[in-house]
């Protein structure tokens, strides 16, 4: 596979980065709008906080099956009509959540959409991180989840007015329907690449870069995920609680979301130039910034800093570490693995979150938080600094 980002490339090239970052987002569309999401479930349809973190975490719990399945569908099947089948099947289940207001049914039913929706990205992403390029692929995806997060979070509150207070579902269903589109104008020739000829090389390249490393970095993956995804489901809440109208929180999380295009653009732009480890550290302590702010949210000032740090590390780091599993892993097995440990902490966020709630009072979760980010960094410094040695020794005057 060729992997040079530096030959002239056409139009075209970009294009389809773009129309595959936003198939790949698709699956799992709520997350890059997961605020609004909860405050819809916690607000006009009627559950509570907690449920309404149950809900979107069974949700994650499904995406974690799918993805899981998508592992071992790859090899196995043709992407392009299961993903027409998957998306169509999404599309129609994210419609019809309109019709459940029992609490029950709607864990089902969300869990249903999940694992469809975790088939999705797993499938995906798995065509993705086969691109020449794969940081660009991932910068990419990031962009696209940060962008259309920020849109449909602006958006969302006037749509709710015309539509219902289960706008945010129909928003969900409509992606699948453009991912639909999408793959029509994508070149089949991406669809049908030779998963059995990469699995050699996945094999050879995950013995030589050592199952403790990727452990270790797919642990890192689902900490850092969950953390940010716990505030990320929460941070609409932490807002209007501390006495900021949901208007204003919308405008602020949208505002403030357009620096998570600056984060996700970082490492498509400087790459691994500079090394990967310093950027990381930094994005590690911006999100324990977060977390410690965000326990402040009376003072509006500092809870758009809080969530503009959020968004400014969070794609970075992300970034950053899906780069190194592509590196661990020509074939983009692993990207596909790391898919399932991003959708386990995803999952897991929302729902640790809930269980620290007490009465409104955030500070437990968000202390907690702040704690797992800094655990991730532990995890993931052995196999990032591992990743990086045989570049500073290559720098070296022999």
């Amino acid at each position: 596979m060729n992997r040079n980002p530096t030959k002239k490339v056409s139009p075209s090239y970009y294009l389809t980065y773009a129309l595959f970052a936003f198939v790949t987002m698709a699956g799992l569309s709520y997350i890059n709008f997961l605020p609004g999401v909860v405050n819809a479930l916690a607000g006009d349809i009627g559950f509570s906080d907690a449920e309404a973190g149950q809900i979107v975490a069974l949700n994650g719990y499904g995406g974690l099956l799918g993805s899981t399945i998508a592992i071992f569908l790859v090899r196995r099947i043709n992407s392009q009509p299961a993903l027409f089948v998957c998306f169509s099947l999404l599309a129609l289940i994210d419609s019809a959540t309109v019709l459940f207001d029992d609490l029950g049914l709607m864990l089902i039913w969300r869990f249903l959409a999940g694992v469809l929706g975790g088939l999705c990205l797993g499938m995906a992403i798995a065509l993705l991180a086969r691109l020449d390029n794969p940081d660009r692929a991932f910068g990419t995806l990031l962009f696209v989840q940060f962008s259309v997060g920020s849109l449909v979070i602006y958006l969302l509150p006037g749509v709710e007015e015309m539509v219902s207070a289960y706008a945010v579902f129909y928003v969900m269903a409509s992606f699948s329907l453009i991912s639909l589109l999408f793959m029509l104008i994508l070149p089949s020739r991406h669809f049908d690449r030779d998963m059995c000829s990469l699995s050699v090389g996945f094999s050879l390249s995950f013995q030589l870069s050592g199952w403790q490393n990727a452990a270790l970095l797919l642990s890192a993956i689902i900490t850092y995920q969950m953390a940010a995804s716990a505030l990320w489901a929460y941070v609409g809440l932490i807002g209007t609680n501390a006495g900021i109208t949901h208007e204003s929180v919308s405008n602020y999380i949208a505002i403030a979301g357009m620096l998570g295009l600056l984060g996700a653009a970082w490492p498509v732009v400087a790459g691994n130039r500079y090394g990967r480890m310093i950027w990381i550290v930094a994005g590690t302590i911006l999100s324990i910034t977060t977390a410690i702010l965000l326990n402040f949210s009376q003072n509006t000032q500092l809870y758009v800093i809080a969530m503009a740090l959020l968004f400014l590390s969070w794609p970075a780091v992300q970034s950053y570490l899906l780069a190194v599993t592509a590196e661990l892993d020509g074939s983009g097995r692993l990207s596909t693995i790391a898919a399932v440990a991003s959708s386990v902490g995803l999952a897991k966020g929302p729902l640790f979150a809930s269980l620290l709630l007490a009465n409104g009072n955030y500070s437990v979760m968000l202390y907690a938080c702040a704690f797992v980010f800094l655990l991730s960094y532990f995890l993931l410094l052995k196999p990032v600094q591992a990743q990086e040695e045989p570049t500073t020794a290559a720098a070296l005057p022999q």
